[in-house]
């Protein structure tokens, strides 16, 4: 009769055990249809939330010295901005260093890399110290230029 009881307790905490682990695959596989713009479509990362958009087709200066020039980024996976007639996207602005930033597609993605410049990259107003997500409403302040991804 005892041995009984200890194996349907052991079946018990199986049961659960397993159940406890079922539970948490289910989470995973929601949390990773989130981050991926499944249901919900939005996903926090940095604190700031992605939002699927119309994929960009060109980078544009928006403010500053070079407001108004633009570059199709169709066919390119890394742009180079700074002063230096050498980058793919030349600014004319003084506070801008000659190899400022790199803007880079990751898969489906832009990226933007701060190059160690004198005055750093912002993305959405905040400083960045490593490549950030950008999308087509984010706003990137080099010097004083303002440069957009637009759709």
């Amino acid at each position: 009769m005892e041995s009984v009881v200890l194996l349907t307790l052991r079946m018990g905490l199986l049961v659960l055990l397993w159940f406890f682990v079922f539970m948490a695959l289910r989470a995973l596989r929601g949390d990773v249809r989130v981050a991926a713009g499944g249901r919900g479509g939005r996903a926090a990362v940095s604190g700031r939330p992605l939002t699927r958009s119309a994929p960009p087709t060109r980078l544009m200066a928006v403010g500053g010295p070079s407001e108004g020039t633009w570059i199709e980024l169709t066919g390119l996976t890394e742009i180079l901005i700074g002063r230096d007639p050498h980058c793919t996207f030349v600014v004319g602005d003084d506070s801008t260093t000659r190899q400022h930033a790199r803007l880079f597609r990751h898969s489906d993605e832009w990226f933007i890399e701060d190059l160690a410049s004198r005055n750093g990259t912002f993305v959405g107003g905040v400083p960045i110290e490593q490549p950030e997500r950008v999308d087509t409403d984010t706003n990137i302040d080099l010097g004083t230029t303002t440069v957009r991804l637009i759709p």
